[in-house]
């Protein structure tokens, strides 16, 4: 078919695909919007206007511009914009050219928001991080990965890179895999509570041009705790994973223990390594002593932190020293733990990354340094 015009309040989309496609597109675009404009905290005032390319041949010679037929030869979408500035007064008028493809249109769509909103894009980190994390945005309150498989599979077994690569001045379109370790910054510092205040309040800086405005002059003095907390996430990436439920506590202030001192702990079920507030020391042994129950699902029937019969829900112990994390060992309701490494102790409910947000209750936990024998 020849392409049609299709409109809904925000978007026009011309395409040469169905009705009911394009449609479900207009209501995909809609909820999309409205999620990331209460993000942004700036509401559309300009209508969208989205080439949808089905077969290039239905549509008429000079009706796309040759830029975008190279794009869309390869299956991939462009957003070009025009813009007039005058002082800090700007108009923005931005078209989209994607495949007919639901998750590059909203790509291209967050593009063309943020243009015709605040005259750019931002920096590449943050204008591909952000189109990224668009493509997979359903709800606003839904804050699992939903990304596809072949990107988890990607940074899981890539390289973990540091935030000045990740930050520094780059290009667009230069390669999926730079795009995907953008969308798990982003991702990483918009459901983080440590970071999601500040960097939601960066964007639209980093999108206006404001002078000095910059990822190091935002998040410098937190750069090692970002580093850090986004390699564990790329460690632990899997569709379902919720960063909010997986916060660091870098507030907790922890103190060494001392011989008969017991140290007091709840853990949750629906929690990532929580602090136990007690630094433990190479070599000396500690009592664990654990009371109570969780569930690792709904409808799953309480357990104790021996966890179920496979092992499922077992409390685990993690050593943090330097950054840097010991392999987890599995206590349990009763232990003695000697550690081979000394460091800030910190505990969690032994389940799936990905399925803790059904987890519920918490477990008592009291450590004790024993007597030197």
């Amino acid at each position: 078919a020849a392409p049609q015009t299709y409109r809904s309040r925000n978007f026009i989309v011309h395409s040469d695909i169905d009705r009911e496609q394009a449609e479900d597109l207009l209501k995909r675009l809609e909820r999309m919007l409205d999620i990331i404009s209460k993000y942004w905290g700036r509401p559309n005032r300009k209508p969208i206007e989205c080439c949808v390319v089905k077969d290039l041949g239905e549509w008429p010679a000079g009706r796309i511009p040759p830029m975008a037929i190279q794009k869309l030869k390869k299956r991939t979408g462009v957003t070009l914009s025009v813009s007039r500035r005058q002082g800090m007064m700007f108009s923005t008028k931005s078209i989209v050219y994607a495949p007919a493809d639901v998750s590059i249109t909203q790509h291209e769509a967050v593009h063309a928001i943020a243009a015709q909103s605040f005259g750019s894009t931002g920096p590449v980190w943050y204008s591909e991080g952000m189109a990224e994390m668009g493509r997979y945005w359903e709800n606003e309150d839904d804050r699992a990965v939903r990304c596809e498989r072949t990107v988890i599979s990607y940074l899981r077994r890539s390289p973990l890179p540091s935030l000045k690569t990740l930050t520094r001045t780059g290009v667009t379109a230069d390669s999926w895999q730079n795009y995907a370790q953008r969308w798990a910054l982003c991702h990483l510092l918009a459901n983080n509570d440590n970071y999601a205040t500040r960097f939601r309040v960066i964007g639209p800086q980093l999108m206006n041009l404001k002078p000095q405005t910059s990822f190091r002059r935002a998040f410098g003095t937190m750069s090692r705790e970002i580093e850090f907390e986004y390699h564990e996430f790329l460690r632990h990436l899997q569709r379902g994973y919720r960063v909010d439920l997986c916060v660091w506590d870098w507030k907790a202030r922890f103190r060494r223990g001392r011989s008969g001192r017991t140290t007091k702990v709840t853990v949750a079920a629906d929690r990532g390594w929580q602090a136990s507030r007690l630094i433990v020391e190479a070599g000396k042994s500690y009592s664990v002593r654990a009371s109570g129950n969780w569930k690792l699902s709904s409808d799953a029937r309480p357990i104790n932190a021996d966890g179920d019969s496979s092992g499922e829900g077992r409390l685990e112990a993690v050593i943090f020293s330097q950054f840097r994390l010991t392999a987890s060992a599995k206590l349990g309701a009763t232990a003695t733990f000697t550690p081979s490494q000394g460091g800030k102790l910190f505990l969690r409910c032994g389940d799936r990354w990905n399925a803790l947000h059904d987890n519920s209750g918490k477990i008592k936990v009291s450590l004790t340094l024993l007597p030197s024998k």
